[in-house]
């Protein structure tokens, strides 16, 4: 068993930051993220797969009415291609800007940005779950982007 297995490149998805970087996929817990490792190094997690891969029942910590609380990102989402993300904060007023598809609910992280979560994470009620999964997913990333 390796620990960081060949990435397969989605060659239907495109980074969303670089634009014309191919995102390559990578297993990690059982979860398929999307990952930009010829570019910025973020990652895209379709809806849902945040939340299980974090083991908590949201991709995002706390409930909120997403289309009045975010801005308008100027990236196209990399599953939809035409729809435009909003910037949201990961906790309300609270955290980084995550991007975030109102259509198919996948979300955008730039990599500095795991970072920041992972740190917030400490102080949410189930954040021991998201901290570690984080940390695991951040430094999986990290080691990648050498």
């Amino acid at each position: 068993m390796t620990l960081f297995p060949t990435l397969l490149y989605n060659t239907h998805m495109k980074c969303p930051r670089c634009e014309n970087k191919v995102l390559c996929e990578f297993e990690n817990e059982g979860v398929d993220f999307d990952f930009c490792d010829q570019g910025c190094h973020g990652v895209w997690s379709d809806h849902g797969e945040l939340a299980y891969y974090l083991e908590t029942e949201k991709d995002l910590p706390k409930s909120r009415d997403f289309e009045s609380d975010g801005i308008g990102s100027e990236m196209a989402c990399p599953r939809c291609e035409t729809q435009t993300m909003i910037e949201i904060s990961y906790l309300p007023d609270q955290g980084p800007d995550i991007d975030l598809c109102t259509k198919c609910g996948g979300i955008w992280m730039d990599f500095k940005e795991l970072g920041e979560i992972q740190k917030l994470a400490a102080h949410l009620d189930n954040g021991g779950k998201i901290e570690r999964g984080i940390k695991s997913l951040f430094a999986q990333l990290k080691s990648r982007s050498r």
